[in-house]
C-alpha cells in the first residue's frame, strides 16, 4: 500500500482528504500538534499510518523530514501540501516577523520537502505533489497582500518543478472559498453575499476529496497545471 505525504492535516479541509484516502493509502500526517494529530489518526481507517512531528515556522524541516523516513523506512508515492498559515493584515501594519513566518509555512516547508523527496533515494517512488493555494493567488483582496503572495510563490514553484522532476506530475489546485472551523468568522457576515454571489455558492470541507482521488488515480496526462476550483467565482 503506498504512502501518502500530507502536510495541513489539522484543517477542516486536510483532516476530511485524510479519512476519505485513509482506506487506499497509508496517511503520513505531518504538524507540530502532537496530540490534534493522534486524535485525527485515530479517525483513519486501514492501519500503519504514521506521525510526522514538525513545526514548519521553526524546525529543520528537510533535515527532520529525511530523518523520519530514514527511520521508518517510508518512501511516500505522493505528497500534498494543505499547510499553511493565513495572516490576514493591511500591508502598512504587516511585520517582518509575520511575513517570514507566512513564507516558512506555506512556501518554504514545501521546498525543503520536495528536496528531500527529489533525492535519489525516495525519488523513484515518487508519483504525485500536489500542492494547494488559494484564490487570493490570482484575485486581488484587500489584507491579503502577504497570504497571496505566498501562496503565488506555490504556483511558481509548481511549475518549474513539472519541468525538473518529469514524470512525477506536479499540480495546483487553487482554492475558493470554503466554509470550514477556520473560515466560519471570516466568513460570518459575508456568507449570504457569497452564497447568492458565487454560481454555486460556498463549499464546505469535503469539497476536495473526489478531486484529490482523481488526481491521483487517474490517468490525467496532466501536469504544471493550475486546477481552479472555486464553484464559478472566477467566471464573474
Amino acid at each position: 500500500m503506498e504512502y501518502i505525504l500530507l502536510t495541513g492535516i489539522t484543517s477542516s479541509i486536510g483532516q476530511s482528504i485524510a479519512i476519505s484516502l485513509s482506506n487506499k493509502y497509508r496517511i503520513i500526517l505531518a504538524g507540530r500538534n502532537l496530540i490534534e494529530i493522534t486524535s485525527i489518526k485515530e479517525k483513519l481507517q486501514g492501519e500503519e499510518h504514521l506521525i510526522w512531528e514538525c513545526d514548519f515556522s521553526k524546525n529543520n524541516v528537510s533535515e527532520s523530514l529525511k530523518l523520519f523516513l530514514q527511520d521508518n523506512n517510508v518512501q511516500p508515492s505522493h505528497f500534498l501540501h494543505l499547510g499553511g498559515l493565513v495572516t490576514i493584515n493591511p500591508i502598512r501594519l504587516q511585520k517582518a516577523e509575520d511575513t517570514l513566518k507566512s513564507f516558512k509555512v506555506n512556501v518554504f516547508s514545501a521546498i525543503e520537502i520536495v528536496s528531500v523527496l527529489s533525492k535519489k533515494e525516495f525519488k523513484n517512488s515518487l508519483k504525485n505533489v500536489l500542492f494547494f493555494s488559494s484564490i487570493s493567488s490570482i484575485r486581488g483582496k484587500s489584507g491579503f497582500a502577504v497570504y497571496a503572495s505566498a501562496k503565488s510563490a506555490l504556483l511558481g514553484f509548481m511549475k518549474s518543478l513539472a519541468v525538473e522532476l518529469k514524470p512525477i506530475k506536479v499540480n495546483a489546485i487553487i482554492l475558493g472559498a470554503v466554509k470550514t472551523k477556520a473560515t466560519e468568522a471570516i466568513l460570518k457576515d459575508k456568507e449570504d453575499f457569497l452564497n447568492n454571489h458565487i454560481p454555486l455558492g460556498l463549499a464546505k470541507e469535503d469539497v476536495l476529496n473526489e478531486w484529490v482521488l482523481f488526481l491521483l488515480e487517474g490517468k490525467t496526462w496532466m501536469t504544471g497545471q493550475e486546477i481552479i476550483i472555486d464553484g464559478g467565482a472566477t467566471v464573474l
